[in-house]
């Protein structure tokens, strides 16, 4: 199975005019799943990759069960586990507690408890035809045109209106948002300029209550509360800072008394 470097997604923040200068492009809610690049033979699943390379399909035996209506094909797509994590009733794709708990082959609770789902949003290759060159509104349309949805199977949803779908994941608390220029390629092994995402950071004051500098910078100790808990913060800088300094960290989510960030310093502003 040859190796296949997938497109990667060039990041930006958040502005109220962002939707009009990438006025362009397409969007989709950016799930919290692993990447895969997905081969196909014989209608059928053979091989998963993720962007290392790795073969992960024996993380995910029920996706052998899917039926394609074509015999082969290269799509790339994101493995998830939705899963009810809120008080809304909202299926979100789950990273920490959800698809974390299948990185090896699952037992029949993990299968029951952390069911996946393939979410496909682009096609490299269907029958003998091959689609790296061409627009991703083609791509786009070979999957409506030859996947059909399942529990186990579904298609990124293009949303035209971009605020739109970003008030709908502040208020789902979903990851973030993915826009695409629907004239744009596949750029194999690079991060397209044309294909976007924006996460859904919040914000939140701390006040520095331990430091431990190293060769990357300074280690940062604090804790917040953030709706009656309270969470322990670390955040690795590449600047220098002091004990009793206030800074504003930004974050994606709280898993238990856990604060999901980015992994960059940028995380602090």
């Amino acid at each position: 199975m040859a190796k296949i470097d997938p497109m990667l997604l060039s990041e930006i923040s958040y502005s109220k005019d962002v939707f009009e200068v990438h006025k362009d492009k397409v969007w989709q809610i950016k799930e919290n799943g692993t990447r895969n690049i997905i081969h196909i033979k014989d209608y059928h699943i053979v091989g998963l990759r993720s962007r290392s390379n790795n073969p992960t399909l024996y993380q995910y035996p029920e996706l052998r069960e899917i039926k394609f209506n074509f015999k082969e094909g290269i799509l790339d797509g994101e493995v998830c586990c939705f899963l009810n994590t809120g008080n809304d009733n909202t299926l979100r794709s789950t990273f920490y507690g959800g698809i974390d708990q299948r990185r090896s082959s699952p037992n029949e609770m993990k299968l029951k408890h952390f069911p996946v789902t393939l979410v496909v949003f682009d096609a490299l290759k269907i029958e003998d035809e091959m689609l790296i060159m061409k627009p991703y509104k083609y791509r786009y349309g070979m999957l409506l045109k030859h996947l059909v949805p399942s529990d186990k199977l579904k298609v990124a949803e293009n949303f035209s209106d971009g605020a739109l779908a970003w008030g709908r994941v502040v208020a789902e608390n979903q990851e973030g948002l993915v826009g695409k220029n629907l004239n744009s390629m596949y750029e194999l092994g690079k991060r397209s300029k044309e294909s976007i995402k924006m996460k859904n950071y919040k914000q939140v004051d701390i006040i520095i209550e331990q430091i431990e500098p190293n060769p990357k910078g300074t280690k940062i100790f604090s804790s917040v509360e953030i709706d009656g808990v309270k969470i322990n913060v670390e955040a690795q800088l590449d600047f220098d800072v002091q004990v009793g300094d206030k800074r504003k960290i930004k974050y994606l989510d709280i898993v238990g008394e856990r604060m999901i960030q980015p992994t960059r310093a940028r995380a602090v502003v």
